[in-house]
This record gives C-alpha cells, sequence and structure tokens, in this order.
C-alpha cells in the first residue's frame, strides 16, 4: 500500500511538473476566449448588416422594377391605345359596342412592411 501511495504521488507531481509552463496560459485562456467572442460578434454584426443593406437595395429594386411592369401593363392596355390599334387593323371602321374593350386597373400590391408594423 505504500509503494502505491508514493507511485501516485510521483505520478500527480510529474503531472503538476508537466502542465507548470501552462500556468499563464490557463489563467489567460479565458481572456482569449473573451477577446475571441468579442472579435467574432462584431464581425458577424457586420456581415448580417452589409448583408441586410444589400438586401433593402435589392428589395427598392425590385419594387422600381414592379412599378415599370404595372406602367407598362397600364400603357399598353389603356382603352386608346387598344382602341388606336383596332381602328388601324380595321381600317377605322366604326366600333360597335360589342367589340369596344374595357380595360380594368389592378389593384395595388399590399406593402408588407405596413402589415409587420
Amino acid at each position: 500500500m505504500g509503494k502505491m501511495k508514493g507511485k501516485l504521488r510521483n505520478i500527480s507531481e510529474f503531472v503538476l511538473e508537466f502542465f507548470s509552463p501552462l500556468k499563464p496560459v490557463m489563467v489567460l485562456l479565458p481572456f482569449f476566449v473573451f477577446f475571441y467572442s468579442v472579435v467574432w460578434q462584431g464581425l458577424e454584426k457586420a456581415r448580417l448588416n452589409r448583408q441586410i443593406h444589400e438586401r433593402t437595395a435589392t428589395k427598392e429594386e425590385l419594387k422600381r422594377k414592379n412599378d415599370e411592369l404595372k406602367i407598362g401593363i397600364v400603357a399598353y392596355t389603356s382603352a386608346e391605345r387598344i382602341e388606336t390599334l383596332y381602328r388601324r387593323t380595321y381600317q377605322f371602321l366604326p366600333i360597335s359596342l360589342g367589340n369596344r374593350t374595357v380595360t380594368i386597373e389592378l389593384p395595388p400590391i399590399p406593402d408588407l412592411d405596413s402589415k409587420e408594423k
């Protein structure tokens, strides 16, 4: 039994000797982890802000294109334009009531931002 306690003491002393140069690292490790997490958090925040900015710009561009398409639909389906095309196609024949084209205006697309607020 005494021999076993001596071996355990020798092993524990060996382990302490082996890890003693690492004591400063063990003391500084929490600070390194904290610093790394703060830097990582800052980088992640910057990346997410950049994505938000890019997606907002894309959203505005898509809204602009959508408005242009709506204007195009209204311009190409206006009663005056269709009537002019009809008169050109049928050599200025009078338009009967059955041949008159009625256009309807598309309802506006609801803005999702106003619903979220």
